[in-house]
């Protein structure tokens, strides 16, 4: 819970920075405008490192709560997104020397806009903040972002007092009777544990989820004994949306040719 409210407020941090850098530019493109004087053109350089810089830490925190909130929400979307507006922007920095950069870093920060807005609204809609996904659907338009960030700052905290008022899940974990059934979690991010028990000493062959074709990463240890095994597996969790709460089957097959069951109990 900590963490996750730890990200909520780097994101909101992030879009406080986005919006004060905006403003920054805005007024130095008036200074532009207005005056054309070598000392004004020195300050002006100035101004525009300045909203640069602010701009760049701004999405570097915002990068850092996406990435911390991945554990509760999917949000590598956004990160992802964060990495690419970036790289927009210092392409827009050295177009003055390349051209074509300017065309390019363009396109990024639109390509980052999108990521980021989605992410944005998905997390409104996760907890059902209609300002936060209005905020996303502003940030997605690109030319309306600097609106949509400043919303989203003011809309996180409606975000984290949800967050905080969400009811704790209590872990359901389901202990079958029979002992040729083994049971445990599994996490959306992937994560697996549980527990089998085994007839006789083995080696692991590979584990899957019964009805998916998702690929076992790691599965540690890589051997069971007779009884009780404790074993860690780290799934590919991809293109599937797995109800929490609900059970799944595990089976574990053996270089004896013995398969391990287990039920597993889906959690966010």
């Amino acid at each position: 819970m900590e963490s996750s409210i730890q990200a909520l407020k780097n994101i909101k941090t992030g879009s406080l920075y986005y919006f004060l850098a905006i403003i920054i530019a805005l007024v130095t493109e008036v200074v532009i405008l207005r005056e054309n004087s070598l000392a004004n053109s020195f300050f002006v350089l100035i101004f525009e490192l300045v909203a640069y810089g602010i701009l760049l830490i701004g999405f570097s925190r915002m990068r850092t709560g996406f990435f911390q909130l991945s554990k509760t929400i999917n949000t590598y979307i956004g990160t992802t997104g964060v990495n690419i507006f970036i790289i927009g922007i210092v392409a827009l920095l050295f177009g003055a020397i390349l051209p074509i950069l300017i065309y390019i870093g363009g396109s990024l920060v639109f390509i980052g806009d999108v990521m980021i807005g989605y992410t944005i609204y998905k997390i409104g809609q996760r907890f059902q903040v209609n300002t936060e996904k209005i905020a996303g659907i502003l940030v997605m338009i690109s030319i309306t972002s600097f609106i949509g960030y400043i919303i989203s700052y003011f809309a996180s905290d409606e975000v984290m007092r949800k967050m905080l008022q969400a009811p704790r899940e209590e872990k359901l974990l389901i202990v079958p009777s029979d002992k040729s059934i083994g049971y445990g979690i599994l996490k959306s991010n992937g994560d697996a544990n549980v527990v089998v028990y085994s007839k006789e000493s083995s080696e692991i062959i590979s584990a899957q989820i019964m009805g998916y074709n998702f690929q076992a990463l790691q599965i540690n240890p890589k051997t069971v004994m007779a009884g009780e095994n404790r074993i860690y597996i780290k799934f590919a969790l991809s293109g599937v949306t797995f109800v929490p709460g609900n059970i799944y089957n595990l089976e574990i097959l053996l270089a004896n040719s013995e398969k391990l069951l287990a039920s597993l109990v889906y959690e966010l």
